[in-house]
């Protein structure tokens, strides 16, 4: 201790010095940074009161002082368990040489148990001339809580301070009565506002990808693998949501889902913050869910993936499930992850393809909720969850559909083969309906003016642009973006 004050500068000792000294005197003491002020607090007087105040009572407490003419100071304290509302004080200062009294009130909306309020009433020198104070009183008058009222009378002299207890009873409580919730609506009815219509990019391998970013400003623009082109995205389209995600092959429900969400944030973390014009992050793709407990095990990963990506200053979009998924039993297991996604200002993020057009499913149930018109099996299904999950637990988190538009996959029993819309041709059975250019056109629009009319949702990725001769080439619109870009245009 002895070496640790030697080593303290002189400066720093000497005010500890000056410090202790006049604590030992009891002044106030103000320290303001390596500041330090000493003032005199006079002590004015000290008088013994009851020792045991009434119970339930309304303290009232005045003390009279001269200065720049006369102040009142006055004080209420609500000792009792009951709020009170609407109060109300009245001073009335007169004298019996005064031709008109004074008065000044004081209102309180609201004094809560255990709370108190002050004011100081000030009369001027100019309107107190010629008064003889020591002959002259206050009356209080007071109302609260509706009609309850107390007349106080303080002829006592300057300098002086006097208590009132103000016994209260249980009816003299006002409680404030509870808002309504404001529940608005989550579909306004009708579409509004721009196009949400974006694109979903496996490969941004052709210049019209960027000419329709920069021409259309699009809602959203989802990306695979090489994401290092968002920063352009974001230079020409600020207001474009960019999400991205690497492929992910080890999709499986094993081990401690904290532990695999650590394993899978840390083994990414390098590119996350190498790629700074993503806004979210996803993580899993279409995870294949069949019982419940892997939909628990999938909302603990999720919920751990958004807290671990916070901590890196990231943001991220859950769930990212497939068409027609998940089942209501299922969806209602993953609502920790949607609180997670909240709290951290995430995304939710589904996929919504239908097939032989975009209609089909439309007006169809889904089991465990009951039929709703203008909901859908596949397209439109997750007006469900918000509808009858969300929106009543006020958890709505903003939505974007991830993948959408035609896929033959949902009609596999029929003819495993189709995949994209290209696939719909004249050489397909007759009850499967031909897809052209502009019936494309016409369902993506009319998807897009559902989900105009759903404020929560933030945009829809097509899919897909960058793979006119791969994987994915039937689904494959990079040929065609100047159609897709009037689309967008004639809705601003």
């Amino acid at each position: 201790m002895r070496a640790f004050a030697a080593a303290m500068p002189r400066l720093v000792r000497l005010i500890l010095l000056i410090v202790g000294i006049l604590f030992a005197s009891v002044p106030t003491i103000l320290a303001r940074g390596a500041d330090v002020a000493v003032m005199d607090a006079d002590m004015v007087f000290s008088s013994p009161i009851e020792a045991e105040k009434p119970s339930e009572t309304l303290l009232l407490q005045a003390t009279f002082l001269a200065g720049d003419g006369l102040d009142y100071i006055l004080t209420l304290s609500n000792l009792s368990p009951w709020p009170l509302a609407e109060i109300r004080v009245l001073d009335r200062y007169f004298g019996p040489d005064m031709e008109e009294e004074l008065y000044q009130i004081w209102e309180l909306d609201q004094l809560d148990p255990g709370q108190a309020a002050s004011t100081v009433i000030h009369y001027g020198p100019d309107e107190i001339v010629g008064l003889s104070v020591a002959e002259a009183c206050h009356q209080i008058e007071m109302n609260w809580s509706g009609g309850w009222s107390s007349f106080l009378m303080d002829c006592t002299s300057l300098g002086s301070t006097s208590l009132w207890y103000i016994p209260l009873r249980e009816e003299m409580a006002v409680y404030a009565e509870p808002e309504e919730a404001v529940v608005l609506p989550l579909s306004l009815g009708e579409p509004a506002g721009r196009s949400k219509l974006g694109l979903h990019v496996t490969r941004n391998n052709a210049s019209g990808i960027m000419a329709f970013v920069e021409q259309v400003q699009p809602a959203i623009i989802v990306g695979v693998g090489d994401l290092g082109w968002f920063v352009d995205v974001k230079e020409v389209s600020p207001g474009t949501i960019t999400l991205g995600r690497f492929e992910e092959k080890g999709q499986t429900f094993t081990g401690d889902p904290k532990q695999r969400a650590q394993q899978f944030v840390v083994s990414h973390a390098g590119r996350y913050l190498a790629n700074p014009g993503v806004d979210y992050w996803l993580g899993w793709n279409e995870p294949v869910i069949r019982h419940v407990w892997q939909m628990e095990w999938y909302a603990a990963f999720e919920a751990e993936r958004t807290r671990l990506m916070h901590d890196l200053g990231l943001r991220v979009a859950v769930g990212n499930f497939s068409t027609g998924t998940p089942e209501a039993d299922q969806f209602m297991a993953f609502m920790p992850a949607l609180v997670a996604a909240q709290e951290y200002g995430g995304l939710f993020a589904l996929h919504e393809y239908s097939a032989p057009t975009m209609l089909h499913g439309v007006g169809a149930a889904i089991p465990g909720m009951e039929l709703e018109k203008g909901f859908g099996a596949l397209t439109l299904r997750y007006r469900y969850w918000y509808e009858h999950v969300l929106g009543p637990a006020n958890l709505v988190v903003p939505l974007v559909i991830t993948e959408a538009g035609i896929d033959g996959g949902v009609l596999r029993n029929q003819d495993p083969s189709l995949g994209g819309w290209r696939d719909f041709d004249g050489t397909l059975a007759p009850e499967l309906t031909v897809q052209d250019l502009n019936s494309y056109l016409a369902e993506v629009s009319w998807y897009d003016d559902e989900l105009r009319s759903d404020p929560y949702v933030l945009g829809f990725a097509l899919f897909n642009v960058g793979d006119t001769d791969g994987q994915w080439a039937s689904f494959d619109i990079t040929d065609e973006l100047d159609a897709f870009r009037a689309l967008v245009l004639s809705k601003e």
